[in-house]
C-alpha cells in the first residue's frame, strides 16, 4: 500500500471514530426545519392579530355621515337654487362626489339642507372646519339610518309650480308635449299661497338629461291660461 493511500484509510477510521460529527450532520436539517416552521407560525398569528385589531378595522370602514346647511336668512334650509356640485365646491377638501349627496325637502320640496357621506371621518373633521371658517353654513352628524332612508331624486324629477286646479293628468301631457317624461299618476299637491293655494305637480324622467331638456323648453310656458314655473329637484 502507498503511503498516500495508508494516509486517506486512517484519516477516514478517525472521522468514523468521532461522534460530534455525525451528530452535528444529523441535527442540521431538523434544526433549520424546527426554525422555519416557528418563523411561519410567528408571521401567521401576526396577520390574524392585524385582522382583528379594531382599530384597522375602523380605519377600512370608516364612513361618516353629516348635515349642511345654511345659518344665514332664516336658517335650518339651504336655497332654492343650490346644486350638489355648489355644495361639492363649499367642501372642496372632503373628496366628495355627487352620489355622496343627497338633498333633503320637505314636503314643499322646499331644501332645508343636504345629507352628505364622507368617505372618512376626518373627511367629516375637514368639513366641520370649512363650514367654521366661512360662517354661512353648517355641519352636523347624522347617523347611517338617516342617510339610507332619505330619498334622491337625483336630477330626475321636476317640479311644476302654478298648474290651474282644473287641470287633468291630458292637460298636464300637453303640457309636457315634446320632452321625455315618465307617463301618468302624477304626484300633486297644494301648498298655501296668496290669495290662495298653489297646486304643483311632481313628474319624473328617466335621464337628467331628459329632465334639464324639459327645464329649459317648456319653464315658464302656460298649462290652460296659467304661467308655470318649474325647478329641477336634485
Amino acid at each position: 500500500m502507498s503511503r498516500l493511500a495508508a494516509a486517506a484509510l486512517r484519516r477516514g477510521v478517525a472521522a468514523s471514530r468521532d461522534p460530534s460529527s455525525s451528530l452535528l450532520a444529523a441535527s442540521a436539517p431538523g434544526s433549520a426545519r424546527l426554525f422555519s416552521a416557528d418563523a411561519s407560525g410567528e408571521a401567521a398569528a401576526s396577520g390574524a392579530d392585524s385582522q382583528n385589531d379594531p382599530f384597522l378595522k375602523a380605519s377600512s370602514e370608516g364612513l361618516a355621515y353629516g348635515r349642511f346647511y345654511s345659518t344665514i336668512g332664516m336658517g335650518n334650509r339651504l336655497e332654492k337654487t343650490m346644486l350638489k356640485t355648489d355644495i361639492i365646491h363649499q367642501l372642496d377638501r372632503c373628496g366628495l362626489s355627487l352620489d355622496d349627496v343627497k338633498m333633503d325637502y320637505n314636503r314643499a320640496f322646499t331644501p332645508l339642507g343636504a345629507l352628505l357621506r364622507f368617505p372618512s371621518k376626518a373627511a367629516f373633521t375637514t368639513a366641520i372646519r370649512q363650514t367654521s371658517q366661512n360662517r354661512l353654513y353648517k355641519m352636523e352628524a347624522i347617523t347611517p339610518d338617516v342617510w339610507d332612508l332619505k330619498q334622491s331624486f337625483d336630477g330626475k324629477a321636476v317640479l311644476l309650480q302654478g298648474v290651474p286646479r282644473n287641470a287633468l293628468p291630458e292637460d298636464i301631457e300637453r303640457f309636457l308635449c315634446g320632452t321625455n317624461f315618465e307617463p301618468p299618476p302624477f304626484e300633486s299637491f297644494l301648498r298655501p299661497g296668496v290669495p290662495e293655494p298653489i297646486r304643483m305637480v311632481l313628474v319624473k324622467f328617466r335621464t337628467k338629461t331628459n329632465a334639464m331638456n324639459a327645464f329649459i323648453a317648456k319653464n315658464r310656458s302656460f298649462c290652460l291660461n296659467n304661467q308655470v314655473s318649474m325647478r329641477v329637484l336634485q
